[in-house]
This record gives C-alpha cells, structure tokens and sequence, in this order.
C-alpha cells in the first residue's frame, strides 16, 4: 500500500500547564464528530509566533485563565500526518508555563461548548500517559513527567 505523502503543513501549539497542586490541566474536546483527551492548544495562524498562537488559542478556549510565561518542552522530529487529514503535515510544538497555576481560576469558554466538553487536572504520573487520545501528546507528557521525577 502506497502511503499518501503530504500536500501541505500546519504548525501547532500546545500548552502544558502545571498547577500549584502538581496537576497538568488537560481537556476533552470534540473535534469532527471524534471525542479526543488532549492539551490545550491548537493552529497557527499567518502572521503569528508561536507563542502568539498558543495565548490566542488560550483566550479562545478558556473564559478565565492565567496569563503564564513559557519555556519550550518538545518538538517532535519525525515525519507524520495529520489524523484527520492524511494530506497534512503536522509541525507540534509544545510550551510548558514557567510558573504554577491555581487551578480555581480557569474554565472553559461556554461560546465554544458545542467542541470543548470539559477540563480535567491529571496527575503527573507515568501511567496517565493512556488518558490522551494522540501519542503525540503522551510524547509531551511522558517528557513532562520526566522533570518531575
């Protein structure tokens, strides 16, 4: 079987936000018709940074959060296409905020709960790794848990 080589790419963002309790928040999201564990985070846009892109995908997301400084984590290496469209080329990077959150000050965005069906805290421990839908973020997370060990 011939694989289907890629016509274009897409850079993302994503945030792995660690809170004052020593939890990563995480999210549940719903995006074409498919229910997915994931972080927070999504596409850049033209004309964006990527650290731009990751506090605009942040306002967006969440109705209340914390403004958080970050430190870069992860970049995957490898060649691979989107889930979802088999003609993308995926570019992930991954930021982790330089400072604890209290997680009593997010919440989701309610104009965007038709897609976001909910946040979680999860425990930064290596067998939480199956709770994300992609392995590219459980790439990110195992990395995470790494500097907590």
């Amino acid at each position: 079987m011939e694989t289907v080589k890629a016509q274009k790419f897409t850079a993302r963002c994503y945030a792995l936000i660690v809170s004052d309790t020593g939890r990563l928040l995480v999210m549940k999201e719903r995006w074409r018709g498919v229910d997915l564990n994931k972080l927070p985070g999504g596409g850049l846009e033209l004309g964006e940074g990527l650290l731009e892109c990751l506090n605009r995908e942040l306002r967006e997301e969440f109705a209340h959060f914390e403004p958080c400084q970050w430190t870069h984590l992860h970049t995957p290496t490898h060649y691979f296409t989107s889930q979802f469209r088999p003609d993308e080329q995926l570019l992930l990077n991954y930021f982790k905020a330089v400072a604890p959150v209290n997680e009593q000050r997010w919440a989701l965005n309610p104009e965007e709960s038709e897609n976001l069906l909910g946040i979680e805290w999860l425990s930064l421990r290596k067998e939480n790794r199956s709770w994300f839908t992609l392995e590219s973020d459980r790439d990110a997370f195992d990395k995470l848990v790494a500097l907590y060990d």
